[in-house]
């Protein structure tokens, strides 16, 4: 038999253990949203119209595939300022954008630019 001893449980959460304001995360400084479980219909004009309501939106990276020219179900908007993109990132996460509900996400992580090659 074992001289080791069995494992100590972690304890449970309390309510003061969880901070639901600042989520581990800094939120504050993310300028970019990206939107998860879009439809294939889904085009960049829809995705300005909808989330220009929340801040001005600098860029936006919407992957196609090369052969149907269909987005990739994702999206990346930067908005100008933190303040809109964690109010755009609030407000539509789990909305429904053409019949479909989409997750929105704030990133610190820069959108992609596109190489020549």
């Amino acid at each position: 038999m074992s001289t080791r001893g069995r494992s100590i449980s972690p304890k449970p959460l309390q309510d003061a253990d969880v901070d639901m304001e600042n989520s581990g995360n800094d939120d504050k400084k993310c300028k970019v949203v990206v939107v998860n479980g879009l439809s294939r219909n889904v085009v960049q004009s829809h995705l300005q119209t909808i989330f220009a309501f929340y801040g001005e939106i600098v860029k936006i990276d919407l992957p196609l595939f090369l052969k149907s020219g269909q987005n990739r179900g994702k999206a990346a908007l930067e908005f100008t300022d933190a303040a809109s993109a964690q109010k755009a990132a609030s407000h539509m996460n789990g909305g429904q954008l053409d019949g479909l509900v989409v997750k929105v996400e704030l990133s610190d992580l820069p959108i992609r630019t596109r190489s020549r090659s």
